[in-house]
């Protein structure tokens, strides 16, 4: 069981993601919710762990050795379903955390899954592309419970579509046959959908915006963004938004930063997280000025998005904070202790498992197609998918209105009562 984190203060400073941080939300909501003993433990305590010994084949023969896990949290909605990444620093405790917030992130989404997470303990890019295959294969055939039924996988940090590939292909001489629906985020060519690629990205800039013009009362072609992160989810949230409108007045990768000047239209976004992945190439920006990552945090904008697989608002540094919303991308990237002083300075803070609820809706949408239930075209994936964010926002701010409630606590309310309402219909 992962530790809970109760505090109001951060011990220490933390370059990983939090990810004991929605152990502290999930039981902060259930006590609100006043739910049966029985409940309220299976929702607080994962219902399994694996850790497995992973080997592989390097390039040069020789043998390699890493540390693999999936965690199931709770499956009473339906089949669990979770990010699979690659990560130096993952331990059983993280992917817990993670298992966590898929399950209520699923709930919010109104999706028959439970939340599950998992992965192996390497840094990817030490790995030649054979050695990538391999370990893939290695991991796959060594950790039970994968399949359409049972556990669905998809990307997480680390991994991609060609990742949920080879997972599908390990696994589909299993006696019990293909398993196309054992994971989602798989390549069009093996029947994936696009949008799943794009859903994390699309999903922040969605609820972004819809907060904006409907809470805040501020239209996004007026607005100013500034987004931490240039991975994937952040890169496609910032080039999203600047298409629908707004201004990304600031961005950094975890080492540097470009602001633009204030009397400029924003930064390209199309050019900016290249530029910055290559630290030795931010000179030749022309359009922007180099700087620290705090000076990102600390910008002036109505937002600030958290796209980095990083704790990047703690306790020592939510005072710096000058964004009007926060809105974070990635799980633990604002501790409890972050969390406690932007609610005091009255700084909303819009959950994970809220901004990115388009993942468990996309890959809903990949895992209906590819076990042949129905059949989805591109734009009905693009027009089911944006129907059901809506909705997703919509009920959360239901019950945070309704229910007084930040956020973060409007969010995990939705979501566990949900999981709650299962659990009192099946007793």
């Amino acid at each position: 069981m992962t530790s809970f984190h109760d505090t109001d203060s951060d011990e220490t400073s933390r370059t990983t993601p939090d990810l004991d941080a929605p152990w502290t939300y999930a039981t902060a909501a259930a006590r609100r919710l006043t739910l049966p003993d029985e409940i309220e433990q299976r929702l607080l305590y994962p219902r399994q762990r694996q850790r497995a010994t992973v080997p592989f084949e390097r390039d040069d023969g020789s043998r390699g050795i890493c540390e693999g896990y999936r965690v199931r949290h709770d499956g009473v909605r339906g089949p669990y379903l979770g990010p699979h990444r690659y990560d130096l620093g993952l331990t059983g405790d993280d992917c817990a955390g993670l298992a966590a917030a898929t399950t209520v992130s699923a709930a919010i989404a109104d999706v028959p899954f439970g939340g599950a997470a998992g992965g192996i303990a390497i840094d990817p890019t030490d790995l030649s592309r054979a050695e990538r295959v391999n370990l893939t294969r290695s991991y796959a055939t060594r950790v039970t419970g994968i399949g359409s039924q049972t556990d669905v996988l998809t990307p997480g940090v680390g991994t991609d579509e060609r990742t949920m590939a080879q997972v599908a292909d390990a696994i589909a001489g299993r006696p019990d046959g293909p398993q196309r629906g054992a994971v989602t985020g798989k390549p069009p060519a093996l029947g994936g959908t696009r949008a799943i690629t794009r859903a994390s990205g699309h999903s922040v800039a969605h609820v972004t915006q819809d907060l904006l013009e409907t809470d805040h009362d501020r239209p996004l072609s007026d607005a100013t963004i500034a987004v931490y992160g240039t991975g994937h989810l952040g890169a496609t949230a910032a080039r999203l938004l600047e298409f629908q409108g707004g201004t990304v007045v600031a961005m950094c990768s975890d080492g540097a930063g470009l602001t633009a000047p204030e009397s400029e239209n924003g930064l390209d976004t199309d050019l900016v997280p290249s530029y910055l992945e290559r630290p030795d190439a931010l000179s030749a920006y022309d359009d922007g000025t180099v700087t620290g990552t705090e000076n990102v945090l600390g910008r002036d904008a109505d937002v600030l998005v958290l796209a980095e697989p990083a704790t990047v608002v703690t306790a020592e540094n939510a005072e710096t904070i000058a964004a009007d919303l926060v809105v974070e991308g990635a799980t633990g990237s604002v501790t409890p202790g972050g969390q406690s002083i932007l609610s005091e300075r009255d700084i909303p803070v819009v959950p994970d498992v809220l901004a990115t609820v388009g993942r468990p809706i996309a890959a809903h949408l990949e895992w209906v197609d590819s076990n042949g239930r129905d059949q989805l075209s591109d734009a009905r994936v693009t027009n089911e998918f944006g129907y059901a964010l809506t909705d997703a926002v919509d009920d959360v701010r239901d019950r945070r209105e309704s229910c007084r409630l930040s956020w973060r606590e409007a969010a995990y309310s939705v979501g566990l009562s949900r999981v709650a309402a299962a659990y009192e219909v099946v007793r």
